[in-house]
């Protein structure tokens, strides 16, 4: 037998092998433009040739295209368009940028051709639970045959039909529940070159979610609910004003099972940074020592703080939000690192990093406003180089890990105005990949300290291409002013009309009563706040745990009326539901207070979920054109309105009395009964528009 055996073997060895059978992949890179006025020639300057300028060919459509076989390079290559006269262009359709000898220029991506390609060709589903899904793979450059795709469906492995002649992968299912799902596909060739994995979260649901229609809840994680006390560990030494006091994911969760952010009408959660951070205190302001119990520093890259538990906690976080058409937003860092970060000690030299001008913000000569770019926060916080491409691309990688594996629906970006664009465009075009695909749109918030004359600053980093909109300050300012100090409403009315004149369409503000950074609205509407709240916080004057008497309630149920019914999405800061107190930071982040509430306090929480309810119920106040109907120092009345529903907003700090209210859009045809969702109360509008407007009280009228 042996002989025979060693005779296949050499027949085997020279029969021909047939080469593998399937598309492959183009090397080609193809950059089109599309001029908004009739040009006449168009070059494009590339970092592939030093910015020479070469041609571009005109389309039979109008547009402009260049093509090119270019070697593949992590970094990608910079360009811009030249229209003449010294015009030169970034890419207006294209939001990836690279900084290249101190020019912001759009960034041409140059994938490895050798691996192979995945690519939707067809991507589909319906508030009933059913998802269609076609991909084409295509072997890379070095044609080395494909395995069969792998797809995943939240987290369980599915059977695909897959033609290998066509590289076509089909993928159907029908039944899935409401809520989110999430489709990963993965593909290895036989040399074992992996093509970039499609990550494709997506929702079921029979009315589609629009972020506009949200009120947002801001949970500050260390300071909301214990659920573990196994993981507490505080820092000795240290004032516990500064320190962690045991607030985790799981008591997130339990909230979240309990129903407590559906009864104030909650569509999203922002989460605190769940980042790890160090161990230990440091030095901060006032002499003070302070941990890492809010999360802005983080110490070590995709990895969860401890003692806010495990990535499975902050799964199971999501899981159950989801489960409620919850979305769930983190905070992400992005000018910084604590320098116990393993990327400093890496990265120290090479870039990555503003070190060595020896500029802390606030010091002379490096104002927070002077020098917002490179200041870092202090000494121990190195400030990110957003200049830096192999900085912002790994930034990209680490954030969309934490997308991945936390199943987030979007984030908070801490300190804008200390970034380039660059970053927010880089988190933008990330997330927008997903969103051509299944149309799953993720938030993108931004805060921007101002005062109340910041909206260029606060505009400048909104648009399609970077954030959807930012908290509010230039609006916050004259709420205060009006609604905690009992001023004027007509500066609030001014504001909002400003808004809504200033800011592109399709901007996704967020109003706010209070946040961390500010002291408690309440403690200011009780005039509880000496002039330097944050140095009150560690002074013998910190507002008491509770205030007993009605007015600052009042003015609190009057603010939250505005806010919670602005277009936009509101923001609720953890405990302003209740009228927590509290001086500046860190005064303003007392722990949650969850039982023995005050008869005043159950009642601005009951007043909440009324109002919250109703804005979740009614399309007119989440989505509908604003109105203002009647403005007076101590009366505001406004409507929203949609095509086929109207809603009434009424903030009186007066007596009794009867206004005549010149309706408009869809409230005045007349006849429209409305309900008014803090009293209960109903009443129909006639064609005149009479109402009848109680003392001292909020009204929110909606349809029943």
């Amino acid at each position: 037998m042996r002989p025979l055996v060693l005779v296949v073997l050499a027949a085997t060895a020279c029969s021909p092998v047939a080469p593998p059978t399937g598309p492959v992949r183009s090397c080609e890179s193809v950059i089109r433009y599309a001029p908004s006025r009739t040009l006449d020639t168009v070059f494009i300057r590339g970092e592939w040739n030093q910015f020479a300028p070469e041609p571009m060919r005109r389309r039979d459509d109008g547009t402009w295209e260049w093509r090119a076989s270019l070697e593949p390079r992590v970094s990608g290559y910079g360009y811009r368009f030249d229209l003449g006269n010294d015009e030169l262009l970034r890419d207006p359709a294209h939001g990836f940028t690279r900084w290249v000898a101190g020019v912001e220029q759009s960034r041409l991506l140059t994938p490895d051709c050798q691996a192979p390609l995945l690519e939707v060709t067809s991507f589909a589903t319906n508030g009933a639970g059913a998802l269609s899904l076609e991909v084409r793979s295509s072997m890379g450059q070095a044609k080395a045959a494909l395995s069969v795709p792998k797809l995943v469906l939240d987290g369980q492995v599915q059977t695909v039909q897959f033609e290998q002649t066509t590289g076509a992968l089909r993928f159907e299912t029908t039944g899935l529940s409401q809520g989110k799902h999430t489709v990963k596909v993965t593909l290895t060739d036989e040399a074992g070159k992996a093509a970039e994995p499609l990550l494709l979260p997506f929702w079921i649901e029979a009315d589609p979610f629009q972020w506009e229609e949200a009120i947002l809840y801001f949970v500050f994680t260390d300071r909301f609910r214990n659920g573990d006390p196994s993981n507490d560990r505080p820092t000795a030494n240290v004032n516990g004003l500064a320190n962690y006091q045991g607030g985790d994911f799981k008591g997130v969760t339990q909230a979240i099972e309990e129903g407590y952010f559906d009864k104030l009408g909650v569509r999203a959660l922002w989460l605190s940074p769940p980042d790890a951070n160090p161990d230990g205190a440091y030095g901060g302001s006032y002499g003070q020592q302070y941990t890492g119990y809010h999360g802005y520093w983080p110490s070590a890259p995709r990895t969860v703080q401890p003692r806010f538990g495990t990535l499975d906690d902050l799964r199971a976080l999501t899981k159950a939000a989801h489960a409620r058409g919850i979305r769930v937003l983190t905070d992400l860092v992005l000018n910084h690192v604590h320098d116990t970060h393993p990327y400093v000690a890496a990265h120290r030299d090479d870039g990555w990093f503003n070190i060595g001008n020896g500029c802390v913000c606030g010091t002379n000569g490096c104002g927070w406003e002077e020098k917002p770019l490179v200041c870092s926060f202090t000494s121990y916080l190195p400030d990110y180089n957003w200049r830096n491409t192999a900085m912002a691309d790994q930034f990209a990688a680490d954030m969309m890990w934490w997308l991945e594996e936390g199943d987030l629906d979007g984030f908070r970006l801490d300190a804008v105005k200390h970034l380039d664009s660059t970053g927010g465009r880089t988190i933008n075009q990330h997330l927008a990949r997903i969103t051509a695909i299944t149309g799953t749109k993720y938030y993108l918030v931004g805060e921007t300290f101002t005062g109340a004359e910041g909206r260029p600053l606060i505009r400048q980093y909104i648009g399609p291409q970077e954030l959807d909109g930012q908290f509010d300050f230039p609006l916050y300012w004259p709420v205060v002013q009006a609604f905690a100090r009992n001023d004027s409403l007509v500066p609030v009315d001014e504001a909002v009309r400003l808004n809504e004149s200033y800011y592109l369409p399709g901007t996704i503000n967020s109003p706010f009563l209070g946040n961390h950074d500010v002291a408690r609205f309440i403690s200011i509407a009780a005039n509880q706040i000496e002039g330097d709240a944050n140095g009150q916080s560690w002074g013998p004057n910190r507002p008491p745990a509770t205030i007993d008497w009605d007015e600052p309630f009042d003015r609190t149920k009057w603010g939250f009326t505005f806010i919670l019914t602005q277009p936009g999405v509101p923001l609720i800061y953890y405990g302003d539901e209740l009228g927590l107190p509290g001086a500046g930071d860190p005064d303003n982040r007392r722990f949650m207070k969850w039982s023995n509430l005050t008869a005043r306090e159950q009642g601005l929480l009951d007043f909440m979920r009324k109002v919250g309810s109703a804005r979740k119920q009614s399309r007119a106040l989440r989505l509908g054109v604003r109105d203002t109907l009647v403005i007076e120092r101590d009366l505001y009345v406004y409507q929203r309105s949609t095509e086929d529903d109207g809603a009434l907003v009424v903030i009186n700090r007066g007596g009794e009395r009867s206004v005549t209210l010149p309706l408009k859009r869809f409230l005045a045809r007349g006849g429209v009964t409305l309900k008014d969702a803090v009293s209960g109360a109903t009443v129909t509008l006639g064609s005149s528009g009479q109402l009848t407007v109680p003392a001292r009280a909020s009204m929110v009228l909606v349809r029943p």
